[in-house]
């Protein structure tokens, strides 16, 4: 085969990879431990790959509000980033981040009831340790599903 009959290559796809570092598969087999140690409404927490992860889905029985059910999904790099995004039956969205972005601070969030891209807040959650950041994420939830607001 010549180089005239290979099919073009398109270049990779610019992902926020390059920024938010390789996946932490260890850190998400701890922030699985942790959830299903510490929240007794989490019906399952899976990698979505067991050998090679890239994201830790956590199944909750119930959600904010009149949401019946949620989901929380986490990714940790290993360079510190992550990302920890709520979603739930009544289409509410929001998510702790914690990675370079333009015009944000490294640890932001985006708010309720879609998670927009921008403006994104001042994340609360200021520790970076791993359990301690999902100490405080499951805080936060546990905070927002007990007293019914949005934060």
């Amino acid at each position: 085969m010549t180089d005239g009959d290979r099919p073009a290559q398109n270049p990779p796809p610019r992902d926020h990879s390059e920024t938010f570092g390789p996946i932490d598969a260890g850190a998400l087999r701890e922030i699985r431990d942790l959830f299903l140690e510490m929240e007794p409404l989490v019906t399952s927490a899976s990698l979505d790959d067991p050998v090679n992860p890239h994201t830790l889905s956590i199944e909750l029985s119930d959600g904010i509000g009149n949401a019946t059910a949620c989901r929380i999904d986490v990714r940790w790099s290993l360079t510190g980033n992550y990302a920890a995004h709520y979603s739930d039956s009544h289409d509410r969205n929001f998510r702790f981040d914690c990675h370079p972005k333009p015009n944000a601070p490294r640890r932001h969030f985006h708010p309720p009831p879609d998670a927009p891209t921008r403006p994104v807040e001042r994340s609360c959650i200021t520790v970076s340790a791993i359990t301690l950041v999902t100490r405080a994420i499951l805080q936060r939830w546990r905070y927002v599903y007990t007293n019914g607001t949005n934060r």
